[in-house]
């Protein structure tokens, strides 16, 4: 089966291709910045695949604040026009959304409203469409943290492991006590290939439901990586409360943090060393 795939370049599209691989289908990738905003791209790219896995979207909490437009069009109108093209198309669809509901950024609203109107459309329509929500997904080959100051979309793993190997002390965003639900990317693109032949119209939670604090995750791997970097406390970012538990209340991901944290950390050993 061919299955189309948004965001296929992407951190966790790369895992999904690979997972889709593995299981004897092939993958069409649909990366272009501004054809998610264009039904007819995705209908014709999509003309002889058996399924559709939207990953894709604008990240970012601080950043998107002030240029919610873009969050806008490819987080709601873009996901609106990967369900409307299944339809045509006949297909199923998986929808990633993420765990960050309920907080007051452009990021976590728009995916929320990509993950409702998905729900809406299965339970009134009936199209066959799965959500998969994904909480702090980290892994070998997500995307290094940018040169300090830079104003881009940074994630714990990455950015904690990479300094921690350099030694740069590992700067953390308030107190460190937000609850955060820290899955394998493996895992996250499994569930998102398996909810193709999945439970349509419901929601499927890509956490282990396993609470880990901020401060936790980072003295685990200053661990792992045999650091003596310090830990330092800024204040939070916009967008951001400056306390928070975001964790699966039903996990369908069996392997809590920090599952195969040594490999994630050997993976950035080796990049760091280049």
């Amino acid at each position: 089966m061919l299955v189309l795939v948004t965001g296929a370049a992407g951190f966790i599209g790369r895992w999904v291709t690979s997972v889709i691989e593995d299981n004897g289908d092939e993958v069409v990738p649909f990366d272009h910045p501004r054809t998610i905003l264009d039904r007819d791209d995705i209908i014709a790219a999509g003309a002889n695949c058996g399924a559709i896995i939207n990953l894709a979207g604008v990240l970012g909490t601080a950043e998107t604040i002030g240029a919610e437009l873009g969050a806008v069009e490819a987080n709601i109108r873009g996901a609106v026009n990967v369900f409307d093209a299944a339809h045509i198309l006949g297909v199923p669809v998986v929808q990633i959304a993420t765990g960050h509901r309920g907080q007051l950024n452009p990021y976590a609203i728009t995916k929320a409203c990509a993950e409702d109107l998905a729900l809406s459309r299965a339970q009134w329509t009936g199209q066959p469409i799965a959500v998969v929500r994904a909480y702090h997904v980290y892994g070998p080959g997500q995307k290094p943290p940018p040169p300090h100051g830079t104003a881009t979309v940074t994630k714990i793993g990455p950015t904690f492991i990479c300094r921690a190997l350099t030694g740069m002390p590992i700067e953390i965003n308030g107190d460190g006590t937000q609850v955060i639900d820290l899955v394998h990317v493996e895992d996250v693109a499994r569930l998102l290939v398996d909810a193709v032949d999945g439970l349509y119209g419901e929601v499927l939670e890509a956490g282990s439901g396993t609470p880990t604090s901020v401060n936790q995750a980072a003295h685990d791997i200053l661990a792992v990586c045999d650091s003596a970097s310090r830990i330092l406390h800024r204040p939070m970012r916009p967008g951001e409360p400056d306390w928070s538990s975001v964790t699966a209340s039903k996990p369908m991901i069996d392997n809590p943090w920090p599952w195969r944290l040594d490999e994630t950390v050997d993976w950035y050993r080796q990049l760091v060393a280049k």
